[in-house]
This record gives C-alpha cells, structure tokens and sequence, in this order.
C-alpha cells in the first residue's frame, strides 16, 4: 500500500468518525447563545404586596402629577419579580389628615411621604432606616436633610428632594411704571414697600384691570407668607421647644402684613380670600406685580404658561430688622416606613425608597422645580440664574418646628392671619388669640 492511498485511507475513517459522533460532541461542548442573552433578574427575598401611598407631583415638562412614579413603580416590580407596589395617590388638601386617621386606626400604608413629619415620627409610628442607608450616602445627604429626617439618634426617613419659596416679579409690569428691580434680587423692607406703592395702579375702565404691587395665599401646608413675618427676627417655636411667636418680633412681622393690604393698599383686595391656584392666576394674568409663590412655579410659567406671555424673575423676601431673607419652609420631602411585623418586608419596602431617591434620578427633580437634599446635587441648576438664587436661599429656610402638633398649631395660626387680612382683625388681636388657642399644644 501506497502512502498516498494510507493518508487517503486515513482520512476518510476520519470523516466517517465525525459522521457519527460529531452532532454528540457539538451538543456537550455548545454554547446557547440564547440564554446567554437572556436578563437576569435577582429572584427576590421576600414576595408580595407593598402599599404606597403618596401625593402628586406636577411634572411641568408635559403636566403629568403621577407619570414619573408609575414609571419608577414598574422598573422596580420589573427588576423584583413576585413584588407588587399598590399606589394610592393622596390629596395636597387632606392626605395627610387621611394618613392621620389611617394610622389611629391600624389601616395606614406601608410606605408614604412622612419621613420628616414629626407627628409620625415622634409618635413612633415609622421604622427606623439606619440599617438602610450606607455611609455613602449619609455623607452626601446635606445635614439639614438628615436632621429632619432624625429623631433620638436614630433615622427615620429617607430625603427625595427640596422644595422652596420665593417672590416672583413680572419684569413688564415693572418696566412699564418705571420701577426698578431689586438689584441682586435683594430689597429691604422700606424699599420694598416704595416698589409696591408704585406697581399698584389703574389700568382701564372702571378700574376692571386695575394692577396691584403684591399677592399671595393662605392654605394649609403653606409658607409662602412667613419670609414677611419672619423679617423682624420672630421664631414661632424656640430652640428649647417652647411657643415663640408672642413677642414684639412677631407683632412687627404681623403688622407689616396687615399695612401691605389694609394701610398701604398694595395688596390684592382678595389677599387671603382666595386658594393658591387662583392667586396664582392673578400673577399670570398681570393683576399683581410681585407674588408670594411657590420655587416649582418658575418651570411652570416657562413650560405651561406660554400663552400667558409672561416676562418674570424672582427676588428675596425683603430684609426687616434681620439683614438675611429668613423664611419658614416645609422643606424636605422625605419617605418613611410605617411599623412592620416582617423583617423581610420592611427591607423590600426599604429597598423600594432608595430606588425612587437615588441620586442617579437628581435631575429629574429640575421637572417638578424641587432641589437636591444632596450634597452632589448643589449644581442642579447652575445655568439656571432664578432657580440657582432660590436654591442659595434654602441655606435661610427654617425647618418646621420638631413639635408633633406643629399641623395643628399652624392652622391656628393661618386662620387668625386669615381673619386679620379679610376682616381687618388687629396684629394685637392676632397675636394675642393665637398665644390662647395654641397654649394647649406648649403645656407649663
């Protein structure tokens, strides 16, 4: 035999081996590149029901309140399979009287937005969270934020943005009657005041446009009106915990409030009368000059009131006997965890709140014109010049009093501002019933 016919031979034994084994070893070596591409989802600890309550927040880039957590809800159950979040969405006016009741009664949600309610928190109702929260991210978290959130050493909430006051001004209005805006955005009271002598004017006939220097509102929940109050040095609780809002500080702020509608005539005659909504209404339509507003409704006048035709900015409160832009402020909008029997549980609904307040989302938070309570967030809006200066004057924003009637001591309060606005009640009046009505909330 030839070596030429051997290899021949050789090969076709070869050949006839592959013929029969091959598909045998392809099968036991192959790779499934099907599978290979096939996302992996972690197989979750604990499986169920997770109830979620919370308030909506407008999204002014397309007027949706409840898009962007339905959009957060689904890429959490998608990334936890077996895991349900059953989404309640609460009122701005009652939701938080409705979680009040829902507590006393043992119906309350698993997760809402009381992280730095001091009603929930002091009265033990939340779970504590520092188990939950890395060192990362307590060192980014500004610590205001914490602050608000904590209570005896111990955290009980987890900070998902800021939110702030301001006053808008309509720049034509200003140009038309020749008034110079605050430079810097900064004004003393004294000038203030001139300013809005001379942005209060007739325009048509019968008075029907008439033009007024300022507005505002007076809704639960709301401080929009406290920069005035507070310009003097007047604190509503002390350091201490005791009620603060009785002293000569307190009278002057009251009566500045009372001499902007009732002796100066600068004011909206429905001052006080009126909701947010429809104060708000009167500043787009050009009827007030400068108004008491909201930091979210700077990217709502350029993303949804275009028809409007508005030309703002925004300035300080003005500056009383103390020479920085103080104001009282609901600031942090934090999320806590109602008591838990299920170790298990409460670390999904832990897991939950730090997905929708991760910091990968900050931007996110320029839609609703809400701030970062991070620290890694301090430039959110640094090309944005009006939203900038409202963030710098969170630094003069004081948090609510850590007292667990504060809801409650506040709508005495509002009311009696309310009565001295609309009905011409006294600052001394004021001053002198709201100290008698809250006296049961600051026993001796």
């Amino acid at each position: 035999m030839t070596i030429k016919r051997a290899v021949t031979l050789f090969l076709c034994i070869i050949i006839i081996l592959y013929i029969f084994t091959g598909p045998a070893l392809f099968r036991k070596y192959a790779v499934d590149y099907k599978k290979s591409y096939v996302p992996k989802t972690e197989e979750a600890e604990w499986k169920g029901i997770i109830s979620f309550w919370d308030y909506p927040n407008l999204d002014t880039t397309n007027g949706s309140r409840l898009g962007w957590i339905d959009k957060r809800i689904k890429e959490f159950e998608k990334n936890n399979p077996g895991v349900y979040i059953e989404f309640r969405p609460i009122s701005a006016e009652d939701g938080r009287t409705t979680l009040m009741a829902a507590s006393k009664i043992g119906a309350a949600p698993d997760i809402a937005p009381v992280g730095s309610d001091w009603y929930f928190i002091a009265s033990g109702l939340l779970e504590p969270l520092d188990e939950y929260i890395t060192d990362e991210d307590k060192a980014d978290f500004k610590e205001d934020a914490l602050e608000a959130v904590s209570y005896n050493g111990s955290i009980y909430g987890i900070p998902w943005a800021a939110r702030g006051y301001t006053l808008l001004l309509n720049k034509k209005i200003f140009e038309e009657k020749n008034v110079e805006l605050p430079q810097d955005g900064q004004w003393t009271y004294s000038e203030f005041v001139e300013c809005l002598k001379k942005l209060t004017f007739e325009r048509g006939r019968r008075g029907t446009g008439n033009v007024y220097g300022i507005n505002g509102y007076i809704d639960l929940g709301s401080y929009n009106v406290s920069g005035i109050l507070m310009c003097d040095g007047a604190q509503f609780v002390d350091n201490n915990g005791n009620y603060a809002f009785n002293g000569p500080e307190a009278l002057k702020g009251l009566q500045k409030l009372y001499d902007l509608k009732h002796t100066h005539k600068v004011a909206h005659p429905q001052f006080g009368e009126i909701n947010k909504n429809q104060a708000f209404l009167t500043f787009l339509q050009g009827k007030c000059a400068v108004f008491l507003a909201d930091a979210w409704m700077v990217p709502y006048i350029r993303n949804m009131a275009g028809s409007y035709n508005l030309e703002f900015t925004v300035a300080d409160y003005p500056t009383g006997d103390v020479e920085i832009p103080m104001y009282l402020n609901d600031t942090y909008y934090s999320y806590g965890i109602f008591k838990q029997e299920d170790p298990q549980k409460r670390k999904m609904c832990a897991k939950f709140i730090k997905y929708i307040t991760d910091k990968s989302f900050t931007e996110d938070l320029t839609r609703f014109g809400y701030f970062s309570p991070r620290k890694s967030g301090a430039l959110l809006y640094v090309e944005d010049e009006e939203m900038q200066r409202i963030s710098e004057n969170l630094n003069y924003a004081q948090n609510l009093p850590k007292n667990k009637n504060w809801q409650e001591i506040n709508a005495v309060i509002q009311y009696n501002i309310k009565e001295m606005l609309v009905s011409e009640k006294s600052p001394e009046e004021v001053l002198k019933d709201i100290s008698s009505q809250v006296s049961r909330y600051f026993p001796d």
